[in-house]
C-alpha cells in the first residue's frame, strides 16, 4: 500500500463518517454522551486512532517536502492523540464531558476538511505530477 492508496482510503472514510455525523447531529450528540461512559468510547477514542496512526506511519513515513509529509503528519498527530486518550483516560473523559455538545459538529467539520485534503492528495495531486 502506498501513501496514495492510504490517502484515498482514509479520505473516503473520513468524508463518509463526517457527513453521517453532520446529517445526524442530535443523534451524534447523544451517542457521544453515551460513549464517554462506556468501553466503546475508549475503543473509538483511543484504540482506533492508535491503530490508524501507526498504520499511516508504516506506509507513509517521510519528512520530504510534499504530500507524503502531510500524510506523515496526519498519522503522527492521530497516533499522539490516540496515545494520550489511552494513557490519560480520566483527563480525556473530563475534557470531552465539558464540550460534549460541540464535539460532534467540530469532529464532522475537521473530518470533512481532512477528507477533502486527503482525497485531493490521493486522486488529484498525483495527476499533476506533484
Amino acid at each position: 500500500m502506498t501513501y496514495l492508496v492510504f490517502a484515498r482510503w482514509f479520505g473516503l472514510v473520513s468524508i463518509i463518517l463526517s457527513f453521517g455525523i453532520l446529517f445526524n447531529l442530535e443523534d451524534a450528540r447523544q451517542m457521544a454522551r453515551n460513549m464517554v461512559h462506556s468501553e466503546s468510547g475508549y475503543i473509538m477514542g483511543g484504540v482506533l486512532p492508535v491503530m490508524f496512526g501507526s498504520l499511516s506511519l508504516m506506509f507513509a513515513n517521510s519528512f520530504d517536502i510534499g504530500w507524503t509529509l502531510l500524510i506523515t503528519l496526519v498519522g503522527m498527530s492521530t497516533l499522539i492523540v490516540g496515545t494520550f486518550r489511552v494513557i490519560f483516560v480520566k483527563q480525556w473523559r473530563m475534557l470531552i464531558s465539558r464540550h460534549i455538545d460541540q464535539i460532534p459538529f467540530l469532529f464532522s467539520l475537521f473530518g470533512l476538511m481532512l477528507g477533502v485534503i486527503l482525497l485531493y492528495v490521493g486522486f488529484v495531486a498525483n495527476t499533476f505530477g506533484e
